[in-house]
Order: C-alpha cells, then structure tokens, then sequence
C-alpha cells in the first residue's frame, strides 16, 4: 500500500543524482517503521547536509507521489525522481501552495517563487501530514504520510 508522498522543492537546475541521495538519505534516517516514534518525538526539522552513498533505500511500494509546484513539472531532477520511484508527479499551482498553513516558511523560497513553502505545501495540499525533512545546497524534501496510512509493523 502506497502510505507516503514526497514533496520536493529545488533550484534551477539541482543535480537528479543529489536529490535522488537526499530522499534516501532522509527516508533512511526515519525507516518506514520508525515514522510514528519519529512523529511523537516531533523530529520534524531533521537535516541531511547531503547525498548519502549507496544505493536507494526508498521503499517503492510505501511511495504514492511526488509532489510539487506546477514551477516544476518539468525540472530534469523532480520528473527524474518521480520516474526513479516509478510514481506520478502531483503539482499545485502557486495559489494552492500558499495557501496551505505550512509550520516552515521560507523567505528565500517567498522572495525567488512568491510562496512560502514548495515541498511542504505541496504535501499539505496533498492532505498529507509532515513526517519529516531533509535540505541540501539545491533542494528541499519533505516526507509526508497521507491520511488513513498505518505505519506501524
């Protein structure tokens, strides 16, 4: 059953293989079965300061969508992701995105894209809840659980 998104926000031009390290290395860090312990203790700021070796560790099957601005339908390295997973990439246009309460806003991604967040309102609109985050130099991911989704073993 497909119980997580992954809402993605990056510069012009972020390296696929970078953003590609920096979903696993974040759904890595908090393993499927780990996501709810990870809630209750509200790691929600977690950072990865970048790829991590090896390979995918992404459970492909836990992954329903990549979810992102309409900015970024067609940024080499979030369709990349989203073939790379084997699932569809879900946009929202700017009005969604800033619409969504997100708990993380960002001035700079409000100064270059005119909203407050990419990848975490990008999940909220999904009707996703935040479980986590991860940035580098080019890109932000955030994990999110869709409503209803049991995280547990």
């Amino acid at each position: 059953m497909s119980e997580l998104i992954l809402g993605v926000g990056t510069r012009s031009g972020a390296p696929v293989d970078e953003l590609v390290a920096l979903v696993d290395g974040l759904v890595e860090d908090q393993q499927v079965d780990g996501l709810v312990e990870g809630l209750d203790e509200g790691r929600f700021d977690e950072q990865v300061d970048g790829p991590a070796d090896g390979d995918a560790v992404v459970p492909r099957d836990t992954v329903a969508a990549v979810v992102t601005s309409t900015r970024k339908r067609t940024e080499p390295a979030v369709v990349e992701l989203a073939r790379h997973l084997g699932v569809p990439l879900q946009t929202y246009d700017d009005e969604t995105l800033a619409s969504q309460q997100v708990a993380a806003p960002s001035e700079v991604v409000r100064r270059h894209v005119g909203v407050p967040s990419v990848a975490e309102a990008a999940v909220l609109a999904a009707g996703g809840a935040v479980v986590a985050r991860a940035r580098s130099a080019t890109a932000t991911v955030v994990l999110g659980r869709l409503p209803g989704a049991a995280l547990t073993p």
